[in-house]
């Protein structure tokens, strides 16, 4: 930690790792606030843990779906009654399309608020702004309306406000004492404060709202995390947990149940999936300005681990996780082993959009970062600067046998995507 925070210029940091229910490190680096030297308490001090929220309105709505509010294979507007998705002619969207991010509602631009105060309650912001792109079910998507409808869910099945909902039925039988919805009032003085990199070093940078609460809106502290961890980890007084959820549905949140290819990591219940180092791994991370998180389990083997620092889109967590999990979980799986291509590998060729854009927004399409995979000499396919040699149908193997994508086929046979696990899937946008 304190060699990657000083080659990256990072202020303040915080991590926690937890092993079969007991915190075995639990620890602050740096400073909460330059300005003041204010330094960071892994208790005390609060963070905002962005995209990683969406795993918290996963858990409110499987809670939900327990107590016999919810069926997840229901047409969602049975429930809804604020914000209802249009009817098209196909299969209706389901609670479980919302939380395996295959719902096929658009990623429409504006959630960002000005201001606390510009904030438009939930369902009213997302009135005009469910748009459908496509059949449910399909294609893995990651977005942020899914799980923003979620949130409604949680409001018009509970008849309790979003926020609320997750202070009585989460934070509290958690223990979570300092966990809230975009912060409480008067929490400035144990509020890290916002930082973005400069050439001169780093400077505040302007925090960030967003009215859709339920995908990005946690803040809390890393011993609070850890609490939620133990949850999905089966740790912690058996009574508080499954007060919370049952054991069973804790496992069905941690299994995989959308992906585009079946040998590629997707999605469980709100948790990426992924398979670092040969284990079964479920995990999030959130990016929000002037911060970065992620959060890392090991359901099997009961292990866990949080860790949030300053500078949006650093990756310094990930560099953490993966020395972790080589100390203490090393890769012991042998290499694949590419056999000769198996028919045209043209196939596979053409342009290849980033599947997160706006489809219905003019020019979406244009403005979508775009990705070749062209056919090499050798046998291969480039991609992202790698080649990538056939191992099995639509599967294909990095030339070290380490990294993995796998592509997607649609009815007619053609190739429509390509996944190397969970949010980074690729839509073919031409031959």
């Amino acid at each position: 930690m304190r060699v990657g925070m000083a080659e990256q210029g990072i202020p303040g940091a915080a991590v926690l790792i937890m092993d079969h229910g007991r915190v075995i490190l639990s620890r602050g680096y740096g400073m909460a606030d330059v300005a003041t030297r204010r330094p960071v308490d892994p208790g005390q001090t609060l963070w905002p843990f962005a995209s990683i929220t969406k795993v918290v309105t996963a858990t409110a709505l499987m809670q939900l779906v327990e107590r016999g509010g919810i069926a997840l294979h229901n047409d969602v507007n049975r429930y809804l009654k604020v914000a209802r998705v249009p009817a098209v002619p196909g299969p209706a969207v389901a609670a479980w399309h919302l939380l395996t991010h295959t719902d096929a509602l658009d990623e429409l631009p504006g959630r960002q608020a000005a201001s606390p105060t510009a904030m438009e309650p939930l369902g009213k912001f997302l009135r005009t702004r469910l748009v459908r792109i496509g059949p449910p079910g399909q294609v893995t998507r990651y977005g942020s309306y899914g799980i923003a409808l979620a949130g409604v869910l949680i409001e018009d099945v509970s008849g309790v406000p979003y926020a609320e909902y997750l202070r009585r039925e989460l934070f509290v039988p958690l223990g979570m004492r300092h966990s809230t919805i975009d912060g409480p009032s008067g929490a400035h003085g144990t509020l890290a404060t916002p930082y973005e990199g400069t050439k001169e070093g780093v400077r505040v940078a302007r925090r960030e709202w967003y009215h859709t609460t339920p995908t990005s809106s946690l803040v809390s502290t890393v011993e609070d995390m850890g609490r939620f961890m133990a949850l999905h980890l089966g740790a912690g007084q058996r009574a508080g947990r499954e007060a919370v959820l049952t054991p069973a549905t804790i496992h069905d949140m941690a299994a995989q149940h959308a992906t585009i290819h079946p040998a590629i990591p997707g999605w469980g219940y709100g948790w990426q999936q992924n398979d670092a180092n040969g284990r079964h791994i479920v995990e999030h991370g959130g990016d929000i300005g002037g911060f970065a998180s992620l959060m890392t389990l090991l359901p099997e083997e009961r292990f866990g681990i949080v860790v949030v620092h300053h500078l949006e889109g650093s990756g310094l967590r990930f560099a953490l996780k993966q020395a972790v999990l080589d100390r203490l979980y090393p890769d012991r799986r042998p290499p694949a082993r590419p056999g000769p291509a198996a028919g045209d590998l043209g196939r596979y060729a053409g342009t290849y959009l980033a599947n997160n854009y706006c489809r219905s927004c003019r020019g979406g399409a244009e403005n979508a970062e775009r990705f070749t995979v062209t056919v090499q000499a050798d046998g291969s396919l480039d991609l992202w600067d790698r080649r990538w040699r056939e191992i099995g149908p639509l599967l294909f193997t990095s030339e070290n046998g380490r990294q993995r994508i796998g592509f997607m086929r649609d009815s007619a046979g053609t190739v429509v995507a390509v996944s190397a696990g969970a949010w980074r899937v690729l839509e073919r946008a031409s031959r």
